[in-house]
C-alpha cells in the first residue's frame, strides 16, 4: 500500500509539473480543439467558450503513467507488458484521429467502424497473448457470488468487448470539462485499492493503477472548468483502453460496469439514441447525446453537472468495491 501510494504522488506532482510547459507546446503547434458547431446545433450557445482551449493533453497523461510505471516495476510481468501495448495502441489511434481532426477545418478523423475495428483487434490480440501465457485468463469474477467462472471460448469476444468498449465509453464521455478524467479517477482509484489489499499476486497491476490515478489526477488540476487543456481522443481511448485491460487482467470485467457505471451509461445513451432515429422514425430519446449533453442543454450549469457525475461514479464505485469484496 505504503508503494503504491507513493507512485500516485509521484505521479500526480510528475503531471502537475510537466502539464503547464506542455499546454505551451500544444497552444505553440497549433493542436487546438476545433468546436464545429454543425455537428450539434443545438450546442451552440453553450460551447463557443471552448474556442482556443489546447487538446492532445492525453500525451502527457499517458507519458507520465507510462513513465512513473515502468521505474517502479510495471513491466515486471507480462501483464505490464499487455497493458502498455493496449494503452499505446489505442492512445496512439487516438493521436492519428486527433491529428486528421486539426489538419483541416470540418474534418472528423478516423471513421467511427475504423476506430472500432481497431480496437476489437488489439482486444482479440489481448486474449491471444493471455491465453498462451497466462493459464488462469479465462476466469471471470461474479459479482457478490465469492466465486470466478471459466467462461471457455467466451474468453475471445468478452476480451475484445471490454477492452473496445472501454476505450469507447471514456471517449464518449469525455465531453466536458473534467467529467472524464474525474470518473477515472475514481475507477483507477478503486481498482487500485482492491489489488492491493486483495490480490498481492497484482502487485504489477496495482502499480499501474496507481500510477494512472496520479496522474489524472494530475491532469484534473489543468482541465476541471474552465478547462486549459482537453485530454483528445488521445487521451480518451488510451486511458479508457488502460481501464478495460485492468478490469479484464484482474478479472472483474463484470464489476466494471458498476465501477464504470458513468461510462456505461454515457455509451448506452448514444447507442439508444441512434437506435431510435434510425428504426423509429427520427425520434429522439434524448435532447441530444451522450447524456451529459441532454441535461447541460436542460439548463444544469456545466460545473455542477460535472461534479454531480462525479459523485455518481463515487457511489458507483461504493458499490462496485461492496461486489469485489465479496467476489
Amino acid at each position: 500500500m505504503r508503494e503504491a501510494g507513493i507512485v500516485l504522488a509521484i505521479s500526480a506532482m510528475s503531471c502537475l509539473l510537466i502539464a503547464p510547459a506542455a499546454i505551451r507546446a500544444l497552444v505553440a503547434r497549433g493542436w487546438i480543439q476545433p468546436v464545429r458547431y454543425q455537428d450539434c446545433p443545438p450546442l451552440m450557445p453553450i460551447q463557443h467558450t471552448k474556442q482556443g482551449v489546447p487538446t492532445m493533453g492525453g500525451i502527457v497523461v499517458l507519458g507520465v503513467a507510462i513513465m512513473v510505471a515502468v521505474i517502479w516495476g510495471g513491466l515486471a510481468t507480462c501483464e505490464g507488458w499487455v497493458l502498455l501495448g493496449t494503452m499505446g495502441s489505442l492512445g496512439l489511434m487516438g493521436w492519428v484521429d486527433d491529428w486528421l481532426k486539426l489538419r483541416r477545418p470540418n474534418a472528423k478523423g478516423l471513421l467511427l467502424m475504423t476506430k472500432l475495428l481497431i480496437a476489437l483487434s488489439i482486444g482479440a490480440g489481448v486474449q491471444i497473448v493471455l491465453n498462451v501465457s497466462t493459464p488462469t485468463s479465462r476466469d471471470v469474477l461474479i459479482p457478490w457470488a465469492h466465486r470466478a467462472v471459466d467462461v471457455g471460448w467466451l474468453n475471445l469476444p468478452l476480451a475484445m468487448a471490454v477492452i473496445a468498449g472501454s476505450a469507447h465509453a471514456v471517449n464518449l464521455t469525455d465531453g466536458m470539462d473534467g467529467l472524464a478524467a474525474g470518473c477515472l479517477v475514481v475507477a483507477f482509484g478503486l481498482f487500485g485499492v482492491w489489488l492491493v489489499l486483495r490480490q498481492p499476486s497484482d502487485h504489477v497491476l496495482a502499480i499501474w493503477c496507481a500510477s494512472l490515478t496520479g496522474a489524472c489526477l494530475g491532469f484534473l488540476w489543468f482541465n476541471t472548468y474552465p478547462a486549459s487543456v482537453f485530454l483528445g481522443d488521445v487521451g480518451s481511448l488510451g486511458l479508457g483502453a488502460a481501464l478495460g485491460t485492468i478490469a479484464w487482467l484482474s478479472h472483474a470485467s463484470l464489476v466494471l460496469l458498476i465501477i464504470g457505471g458513468v461510462f456505461v451509461v454515457e455509451a448506452v445513451s448514444v447507442i439508444l439514441q441512434v437506435a431510435s432515429f434510425r428504426f423509429c422514425n427520427q425520434r429522439r430519446i434524448f435532447r441530444v447525446a451522450p447524456l451529459h449533453h441532454h441535461f447541460q442543454l436542460g439548463g444544469i450549469p456545466e460545473a455542477k453537472l460535472v461534479v454531480r457525475f462525479w459523485i455518481v461514479g463515487a457511489l458507483l464505485a461504493v458499490l462496485g468495491w461492496s461486489a469485489l469484496s465479496q467476489s
